[in-house]
C-alpha cells in the first residue's frame, strides 16, 4: 500500500469518525426529555382556584395539556407537571377558574430546560 493510499484511507476514516460523532451529539440534543413545569398559584387566595387548564405549545404544536378540577379546598399553591419534549422555548396558556366561576387566562413564554423547572406565576 502506497503512502498516498494510506493517507487517503486515514482521511476518509477521520472524516467518518467526525461525522458519526457529530450525528451522535446532534441526536442527543434533539432527543425528548422529561422537563419540569411548575404553575405557581401562591398569589391566589387559599381555596380561590377551583379549576386549572394548562396547555403548553411550541410553534403551534401541542406538547402537553393539564386539566384539573379541585374541590372546595381549592388548588395547591404549586402545581407540578412533567412534560416529555425536547428543551427549548415554549408557550404556556393557562386558564384558572375561581370559586365564583370567574375565569382568568394567562399566556407566558417559558424556556423548557432539563436542569431547571420552568415556572409560570398565575394570579
Amino acid at each position: 500500500m502506497s503512502p498516498s493510499t494510506r493517507r487517503g484511507l486515514l482521511l476518509r476514516l477521520a472524516f467518518l469518525l467526525v461525522l458519526g460523532g457529530g450525528l451522535v451529539v446532534w441526536s442527543e440534543l434533539r432527543r425528548p426529555r422529561d422537563l419540569r413545569l411548575e404553575i405557581d398559584l401562591t398569589e391566589a387566595l387559599p381555596g380561590d382556584v377551583v379549576e386549572l387548564d394548562v396547555t403548553v405549545t411550541r410553534v403551534g404544536q401541542a406538547l402537553f395539556r393539564l386539566e384539573e378540577r379541585y374541590g372546595a379546598a381549592g388548588a395547591p399553591a404549586m402545581v407540578r407537571a412533567i412534560i416529555r419534549a425536547r428543551p427549548g422555548p415554549a408557550e404556556v396558556d393557562a386558564m384558572i377558574v375561581d370559586a365564583k366561576g370567574n375565569a382568568r387566562r394567562t399566556r407566558a413564554g417559558v424556556e423548557l430546560r432539563k436542569d431547571a423547572a420552568a415556572v409560570v406565576k398565575l394570579r
